[in-house]
């Protein structure tokens, strides 16, 4: 089994902040004497939140206004990401599945399938950089639930809880329009002559 520092960082970050949460949860203090033991617990809380970012991931298209792949494919991008072939790509990604009715899944698949694996691309980098934030995500915000709950009268919570879990919001959503437009780059450029 072969590890990249993608899956090492991906699991351990978000696990580490789990875990310091939990601590902060238990009034557990941190004992620098465990280190090796929290990062096998931490490995172990990065995975499972992996896990779970995957299975939110339908939320977060909702509560995006939609999955970035189908917004770009239909002519809508976002404030930072912007894609000006959408009419362009469709008609190509139609053709290419031989359907007039194709659903915007099934194009963003074809896409992807062209684009995955092509030499000097960056659309594994984007991936990784959009599931990162995704995972950070979903830590931040069941982390800064469990923390809320716990000291809902503290102002300070609120204060840098709430705005955080917002910035981590945009930019996931960010992170994964900028995936969805570099497939649909690479896609667009393997098609033009």
């Amino acid at each position: 089994m072969n590890f990249k520092a993608y899956d090492i960082l991906s699991s351990l970050v978000p696990g580490f902040l789990i875990l310091l949460a939990v601590l902060k949860l238990l009034n557990v203090p941190f004992d620098k004497d465990l280190v090796v033991a929290y990062t096998a617990v931490a490995f172990l809380l990065g995975y499972l939140m992996n896990t779970l970012s995957s299975w939110l991931e339908d939320f977060y298209f909702f509560t995006w206004g939609g999955k970035p792949s189908s917004a770009l494919l239909d002519g809508r991008d976002i404030w930072k990401v912007r894609f000006y072939h959408a009419a362009e790509v469709k008609a190509l990604l139609l053709a290419d599945s031989g359907k007039p009715a194709a659903k915007n899944d099934e194009l963003f698949a074809i896409a992807m399938r062209s684009a995955n694996g092509e030499k000097d691309s960056r659309v594994e980098d984007f991936n990784t950089l959009y599931a990162f934030s995704r995972v950070l995500l979903t830590t931040v915000l069941l982390s800064a639930i469990a923390l809320l709950t716990q000291h809902r009268c503290d102002w300070r919570y609120y204060m840098v809880l709430i705005p955080a879990t917002l910035v981590i919001w945009l930019r996931c959503k960010q992170r994964g329009y900028y995936y969805a437009k570099e497939v649909l780059n690479v896609y667009l450029k393997k098609k033009r002559p």
